[in-house]
């Protein structure tokens, strides 16, 4: 799943809802537009509008992953996630593993800053360190990019939201989202 070109989104958003319902999965309640204004608002940003369209038009996250087919960690509601301010852009347009760093220098907090910016939006809390977020402010705005206590990577293939979602439904919530990965220094 690509990251989609907005002429697509509307095509993408009915399958999305084609397979949610064949699902059975039980979705939170769309968000208005307000809602979505309220919470750009108390993070300076600007959700991009892949996420925007299926908060509004699919649904709003869930709590019960057990629900109809899928048995992974529950996606975020927008209420639920973290209010921060997240107008730093993330500078990386690769992964970076600073478990592997040898420049101690790239490990200082100004260079994190500097790299990750605010992170992003945190989608999905899969334990054990690791979060899917929407990336919001920078060179890869809209991706969903996977974080650990190691590193930071983008999805590969690269994915915007309605990607990274059908991906997901596609794969009963096993997907293999670094199945097609090479990180820089191996490959």
């Amino acid at each position: 799943m690509p990251i989609y070109k907005p002429e697509e989104y509307p095509a993408v958003i009915e399958r999305i809802k084609t397979k949610v319902a064949q699902k059975n999965i039980d979705l939170g309640p769309t968000v208005s537009e307000a809602d979505i204004i309220a919470f750009e608002r108390a993070c300076n940003t600007r959700l991009p509008q892949a996420y925007r369209l299926f908060l509004q038009k699919v649904g709003d996250g869930w709590k019960d992953p057990a629900m109809g087919h899928i048995n992974t960690g529950s996606i975020h509601r927008l209420a639920e996630i973290e209010r921060k301010d997240l107008s730093l852009p993330m500078t990386l347009t690769d992964g970076w593993l600073w478990e592997d760093e040898e420049d101690e220098e790239q490990l200082s907090d100004e260079s994190f800053e500097r790299k990750l910016g605010n992170q992003g939006v945190e989608l999905m809390d899969e334990g054990c360190g690791m979060t899917y977020e929407l990336i919001t402010a920078g060179p890869c705005t809209g991706e969903v990019w996977s974080f650990s206590d190691v590193g930071v990577s983008p999805c590969c293939e690269r994915q915007d939201f309605l990607g990274w979602f059908e991906l997901w439904l596609d794969s009963d919530g096993d997907p293999d989202y670094f199945k097609d990965y090479v990180h820089p220094g191996n490959g």
